[in-house]
């Protein structure tokens, strides 16, 4: 079974397993009246009130109202499990939050945290990133040493020694460039979607969103040849799909949100390619 996530006083108390849980109800770590979430549920209960369909023992709850899950609480979300990997273990919790944003990620947005701070998403984003820039540097290493044609125009005057070198450098300082990556990516689609009236949740949430799809789709990173481009398509599939569920926006908003720097940037160079056309026709009817 899944683990219980227990919160109290809109404070996430982490995630436990049942034997924890039924513990903590024996000696008051934890409260009839905390409110507890595990995989399936779609809403947050009063744990006293799921105890019992979950086999624990818990103390009796006085007859009281209703205890209603408070509006703050809806968005503490539980996951990816990246966000739990003290209680799941280093390896499982990377493999399952891979898993979850490239094959579920309406449900993973839809649950992900809202809050807990930058450090977590981007560990990842960064950890994730660096390991398949590592795995594509290793790629290009690779062909060049058994056929030399594979080597690009740009670097046929480039000894196999030297582009070695040059691709160990790029490996030692990609962590660095990741970490500018994230918050200059996270900055721009936060930005664009607060334009398009669609930030509805802090920059937080976009950059969560960023890290946990961009370093998630680079794993197609270890299929040779085609999976940089396949990992650049799902990437964006998948943020367009956080945006728009952790945000709770629609999905027109999230895609425009993601292209709409790239449809600048296009329009700004066609506007300049124009404009030097036009440059160069009168500067020939000048001449003539």
């Amino acid at each position: 079974m899944a683990n219980i996530h227990i919160a109290r006083n809109q404070q996430s108390l982490g995630s436990f397993g049942e034997a924890e849980v039924a513990e903590g109800l024996r000696t008051g770590r934890f409260s009839p009246t905390d409110l507890a979430w595990r995989e399936g549920m779609p809403a947050w209960k009063p744990l006293g009130e799921m105890a019992p369909q979950w086999g624990l023992e818990t103390v009796a709850l006085t007859e009281s109202a209703p205890i209603e899950t408070p509006p703050a609480l809806a968005s503490l979300g539980v996951g990816p499990a990246w966000e739990e990997r003290e209680q799941i273990g280093f390896f499982p919790s990377l493999i399952q939050t891979v898993q979850a944003v490239l094959f579920s990620p309406t449900k993973t947005f839809s649950s992900m945290k809202q809050s807990g701070g930058l450090a977590s998403p981007l560990l990842y984003f960064v950890l994730v990133s660096s390991v398949m820039f590592a795995v594509s540097a290793a790629y290009q290493m690779i062909g060049p040493a058994f056929n030399a044609e594979l080597l690009g125009p740009q670097f046929k005057g480039l000894t196999k020694n030297a582009l070695t070198v040059a691709l160990i450098g790029s490996i030692l300082i990609s962590p660095a460039l990741y970490v500018v990556s994230a918050f200059i990516s996270s900055g721009v689609t936060h930005l664009c979607l607060k334009l398009l009236g669609g930030a509805h949740r802090p920059f937080e949430t976009t950059f969560r969103v960023i890290c946990y799809a961009q370093a998630s789709a680079s794993v197609m990173n270890l299929v040779p040849l085609c999976g940089g481009l396949i990992g650049v398509i799902w990437g964006a599939y998948a943020i367009i799909i956080g945006l728009k569920e952790a945000h709770g926006t629609s999905g027109w908003k999230a895609t425009l949100a993601i292209t709409l720097p790239g449809l600048i940037v296009c329009g700004v160079l066609l506007m300049l390619l124009a404009a030097t056309g036009f440059g160069i026709a009168e500067m020939s009817k000048a001449g003539h």
